[in-house]
């Protein structure tokens, strides 16, 4: 939605555009209800051949909140969620990286990460953890 501005501001009802795209992203409970009212809104400005539109609706699965809710995201937005994976693949891959190369530093990359959450869950599990109240446990 960072470039909602950049792909909508030449629309003569923008604000209004962009109201009511918030509106349905954030209002819509369900599948069914964000679709319905994603439909009313490109009937109502128009907006039915928008390229960049049509390419957030293709992709809705994996950013529009009613279709993410049922997946543990520890509290981080979408673009959290992808600068996270950006940062994840930075010290593995480059521009340069063959496809084989790729899968390879990916299987390490992956290696990697379950090491340091098995270590940091048997840090958890096994490390004492000093009461900070005077009241027994």
């Amino acid at each position: 939605m960072k470039k909602l501005h950049e792909k909508l501001k030449s629309y003569k009802h923008y604000e209004s555009i962009k109201f009511a795209l918030k509106n349905i992203l954030h209002d819509s409970l369900t599948n069914t209800e964000f679709e319905d009212r994603w439909k009313e809104m490109l009937e109502k400005y128009e907006l039915q051949s928008n390229d960049w539109l049509r390419g957030l609706y293709d992709e809705r699965r994996r950013w529009v909140p009613s279709f993410v809710k049922g997946s543990f995201w520890a509290g981080m937005s979408t673009t959290q969620r992808s600068e996270s994976m950006n940062a994840f693949f930075d010290d593995h891959v480059n521009s340069k990286t063959t496809l084989k190369q790729f899968v390879e530093q990916y299987e390490n990359a992956l290696m990697t990460k379950v090491e340091k959450e098995n270590q940091a869950d048997y840090m958890s599990s096994s490390a004492n953890i000093r009461c900070s109240t005077h009241y027994f446990m």
